[in-house]
């Protein structure tokens, strides 16, 4: 039911969304919006949606794409 063909990616993949995501939080919270800032509010962002896809591809397609 449970069989995960790639434990150690589908892990990785959830801890870096959970990163990502406390990044972007603490820089919305510090609330500085210059350039610097900015950019990498759009990195994390950009950060999150390839491990969002990721994690689709991993729990949906089950890994298939991997092989």
């Amino acid at each position: 039911m449970w069989l995960v063909k790639n434990k150690k990616g589908r892990i990785a993949s959830v801890f870096s969304l959970t990163i990502w995501s406390l990044f972007l939080v603490m820089l919305i919270m510090k609330g500085n919006w210059t350039i610097g800032p900015t950019l990498l509010a759009i990195a994390f962002t950009l950060l999150l949606t390839l491990t969002g896809v990721r994690l689709y591809q991993e729990w949906v397609e089950d890994g298939e794409w991997l092989e």
